[in-house]
């Protein structure tokens, strides 16, 4: 078994259905109108990483920086659930929210503005088949897995669902608008977007359970770790590497989501 972890992902289709996010209204606050479903398929564990919104880390000389202790990682939400998704739902969403980090600090050179414009276009490119719905669609699918408690509030399970969401937009919005800064030349436009588009994708994960978020860092720099030659691929000796769990719970991300 040979596994591509780091080479550029092939795009994966999203579909777009009148039913697969909708949510009541809670006062004067409107339903998410954005509807996706993810339709992925995958071959014999040959993981073809999705390009990240910076593409590589030679792109922009700078590597996705993971957190290093656990304070750094935000409170999940306080409203009852369940059960949670399983952590294959939240590894890409954990890839995207490294690379928003690495964007934060690429944006800060002037002579990588170009390339960051360029990338963020392709982002966006693709209209139901971008990369940008790609992510918005797994953000939601990880939403919609969440079981509430059966006592719990409708309200209180209405209000979580709208956070989740309007997180996810704002993060797009951001991206998008970092976008426009970037053509306008906006130094301080291009800065302040790229802080909140970080600041939004952070307040999703504050709502995702502390030891979720746990795992999936471990996994993401367990398998990074394994690629011994930095090769972008994982041999069978090198997949071996990982524990047990682990190998279990990368199999199954390339089942979902390739």
């Amino acid at each position: 078994m040979n596994i591509s972890w780091s080479s550029v992902m092939l795009l994966s289709p999203l579909v777009a259905t009148s039913s697969a996010f909708s949510v009541p209204t809670l006062g004067d606050r409107q339903p998410p109108k954005q509807s996706t479903r993810l339709n992925v398929k995958a071959r014999n564990y040959d993981i073809k990483r999705r390009d990240l919104i910076l593409g590589s880390i030679a792109l922009f000389g700078i590597d996705f920086k993971v957190p290093a202790a656990d304070a750094d990682i935000l409170s999940p939400t306080t409203i009852r659930v369940s059960t949670w998704p399983d952590i294959v739902n939240l590894e890409p969403m954990y890839e995207f929210k490294l690379s928003i980090d690495a964007l934060q600090e690429g944006v800060k050179e002037r002579e990588k503005w170009p390339l960051v414009k360029k990338r963020l276009d392709k982002f966006f490119k693709g209209a139901i088949l971008s990369e940008k719905n790609f992510y918005f669609g797994v953000g939601l699918q990880y939403m919609n897995d969440i079981k509430y408690a059966k006592d719990e509030l409708p309200n209180y399970i209405v209000i979580d669902q709208q956070d989740r969401y309007d997180a996810l937009e704002r993060t797009m919005k951001n991206l998008d608008n970092l976008k426009n800064a970037l053509v306008a030349e906006d130094a301080q436009a291009i800065e302040d977007y790229a802080k909140d588009s970080q600041i939004a994708l952070a307040s999703w994960f504050a709502l995702v359970p502390d030891n979720d978020v746990r795992a999936v860092k471990d996994l993401y720099i367990n398998v990074k770790k394994a690629d011994v030659n930095r090769d972008g691929s994982i041999s069978d000796e090198e997949f071996g590497s990982l524990s047990l769990e682990q190998q279990e719970l990368w199999k199954k991300r390339a089942d979902k989501f390739g």
